[in-house]
């Protein structure tokens, strides 16, 4: 496993040489006199957040309660962070690092600059093992906060929360939203092992959402949506199934998380 973990670090390591050839510096006291950000995150939300350095995937900073989430002390994190991180994952998640860098990256290679200045990456459903081999489903957000001339990003907050009282199953997803008044969204699915360039929801799904979320039942949203109650139950299923969610209030949390409601 160990061979397997370093095996993982190296291929890392290489995508990031391919995507960033030139090795530009970070002014670490810049980004520590800005660390309200990650604070900031923590107050509103409770999560384990990191200010990373994408170039050299180092954390120039981190903030959160280290233990709750990782069972190992900050003394005990700070040597080796990525490391740590890597060896959390469950056997058949140990590539989701890999997999989302690499994610992100060959779709911003792709994107028109006027999409890339705004960037919210969220991925949900991964499972980890804390020190204490207690399983954990993760939620995690990366903002970039800084970009080198090609519009990859050089800075990113990344943060955690645990969400293991809101998904099930055994895939996790991935979904990106690049650009302003105007985007474009990407969802990767563990399970299909493939990118799709829509949302997680319909927008008609999305309509059925927003009335669950107003606390309507399943009659009264067929009667507004003038549509049989099968249908609301199938789009309900549908969303359910898609986002690995455990229920419908589980389902209305994650999709607030993302941004999709």
């Amino acid at each position: 496993m160990h061979r397997e973990i370093e095996n993982i670090l190296r291929k890392l390591y290489e995508t990031i040489e391919r995507f960033y050839p030139d090795d530009v510096k970070i002014d670490d006291k810049k980004y520590l006199e800005k660390s309200g950000l990650i604070n900031l995150l923590n107050n509103q939300q409770g999560n384990l957040s990191f200010l990373i350095d994408v170039r050299h995937l180092r954390v120039v900073q981190a903030s959160g309660n280290i233990l709750k989430y990782t069972g190992y002390s900050e003394e005990e994190f700070s040597e080796g962070i990525l490391m740590k991180f890597l060896t959390m994952f469950e056997k058949e998640h140990h590539l989701f690092m890999s997999t989302i860098i690499n994610w992100v990256l060959n779709i911003e290679k792709n994107l028109d600059f006027v999409y890339k200045t705004r960037q919210f990456i969220s991925a949900w459903g991964m499972k980890l093992r804390d020190k204490e081999n207690r399983l954990m489903r993760w939620y995690i957000n990366i903002i970039p906060v800084e970009f080198n001339v090609e519009k990859y990003p050089t800075v990113v907050i990344l943060s955690i929360q645990d969400v293991t009282h809101l998904v099930k199953g055994d895939e996790y997803c991935i979904r990106g939203s690049f650009g302003m008044q105007e985007k474009k969204v990407f969802v990767y699915y563990s399970g299909e092992k493939r990118t799709l360039e829509h949302d997680i929801v319909s927008e008609r799904e999305r309509e059925v959402l927003q009335y669950i979320a107003q606390g309507l039942d399943t009659k009264h949203i067929a009667t507004e949506m003038k549509i049989s109650p099968n249908t609301v139950d199938n789009h309900r299923r549908n969303m359910l199934a898609r986002t690995g969610t455990r229920d419908t209030t589980a389902l209305i949390q994650i999709c607030r998380m993302v941004g999709v409601l």
